[in-house]
C-alpha cells in the first residue's frame, strides 16, 4: 500500500531542508476520527451533543478545566490532493500537495511529514509567493501517535494549472532539489474532489496556551453522505513555550475524547491516507 511516509527515503528528502535554519514547533493539534453516520443528519446539533457528553466526562475524569462555546459553520470548501498517478512520487517521499478553494480564494500547501521533529523542522517547504505561510505542527493522534508536519500555504492563482511535477517545484523551489521527473503528469489522486465542511467556536483554557476545537466533515464530491468526520483542538505559541501542564491538560483532553467509544470511529485510516485510498490504481 502506497502511504505518504517513507522513512528508508529520508537521506533524499533531507537535501530539500539544508538550505535553511529549522522552524520552531509553534502548535499541537490532537485529531480524533468520529463515526460520519452520527453526522448525516443535523450536524451542528449532533457536534453539540458531542461536545455536552464530552464536558461531563472531562469532569468524571478530574479535568480542571472547562470547555466553552459551541459549535458553529465555519467554512464550506472545495479540498483537491495532487500527485503523479502511477508512482505517486510526492507522496512516496513523505509530501503532500493539496489545494483548497473557498469561494474566489485558491491556496496551495505544500506539506512535508516525519516521525521525527527535527527531519520535519529541517526539510525546506518555502514557496514562491509574499503571502507564503509557513508553520511546524504536531499532529497526535490515537493512540498517542506524534507525527510532525512542516508545511508552507499560499495563494494560489485562478489561471495557474497544475499538470506537471514541474508545477511543484515552480510554487515551492525548494523541491528541486527532488529532482522530480519534470514533465511526468500531476493530477487530481483518485479524481477527487473533496467538500469540506468544517465547524469551530469551543475553546478551552488549558493555561498557558488555549485549546481551540473544530470539527471536520468530508464529502466525496457532490455526495450527501458524511465519508469522514474528525473532531481536533490545536494548542498553539509562536515561541513554542508549552507548558507541562498544559501538555497534561492536553492528553487528558485527547484520551477522555478516544475513550468515547460510542462517538468514535473504528477506522484507522487518515484523511488523508483514505484520499490516497479512495481509487486503489491511482498510485499504481
Amino acid at each position: 500500500m502506497m502511504t505518504w511516509l517513507r522513512f528508508g527515503l529520508v537521506g533524499l528528502v533531507l537535501a530539500a531542508g539544508s538550505a535553511q535554519a529549522a522552524d520552531t514547533l509553534t502548535g499541537k493539534e490532537y485529531k480524533v476520527l468520529l463515526d460520519p453516520t452520527k453526522f448525516q443528519a443535523q450536524p451542528v446539533a449532533t457536534a453539540n451533543t458531542f461536545l455536552g457528553e464530552l464536558r461531563t466526562k472531562l469532569t468524571t475524569a478530574g479535568f480542571d478545566r472547562t470547555v466553552d462555546g459551541s459549535f458553529a459553520v465555519d467554512k464550506v470548501r472545495t479540498v483537491r490532493y495532487y500527485d503523479s498517478p502511477g508512482t505517486c512520487r510526492l507522496n512516496t517521499l513523505g509530501y503532500n500537495f493539496r489545494e483548497r478553494v473557498e469561494g474566489t480564494r485558491r491556496e496551495i500547501n505544500l506539506k512535508f511529514r516525519s516521525d521525527s521533529q527535527s527531519t520535519a523542522a529541517n526539510t525546506n517547504v518555502g514557496g514562491s509567493s509574499s503571502d507564503a505561510e509557513t508553520k511546524l505542527e504536531a499532529d497526535i493522534t490515537p493512540p498517542f501517535e506524534w507525527v510532525y508536519s512542516h508545511s508552507t500555504t499560499e495563494p494560489l492563482s485562478a489561471t495557474k494549472n497544475l499538470n506537471i511535477l514541474d508545477d511543484v517545484v515552480d510554487l515551492f523551489p525548494p523541491t528541486k532539489s527532488l529532482n522530480l521527473p519534470k514533465q511526468e503528469a500531476l493530477a487530481i489522486v483518485g479524481n477527487l474532489s473533496i467538500t469540506e465542511r468544517t465547524y469551530d467556536g469551543p475553546d478551552s483554557d488549558l493555561g498557558q496556551q488555549d485549546a481551540e476545537f473544530t470539527l471536520t466533515l468530508w464529502y466525496a464530491g457532490s455526495s450527501a453522505t458524511v465519508a469522514n468526520a474528525e473532531v481536533s483542538f490545536k494548542v498553539e505559541d509562536k515561541d513554542g513555550d508549552f507548558t507541562d501542564k498544559v501538555d497534561q491538560r492536553s492528553k487528558l483532553m485527547f484520551d477522555t475524547i478516544r475513550g468515547m467509544t460510542s462517538w468514535v470511529s473504528a477506522s484507522s485510516t487518515t484523511k488523508t491516507q483514505w484520499v490516497y485510498q479512495y481509487q486503489p490504481n491511482f498510485c499504481n
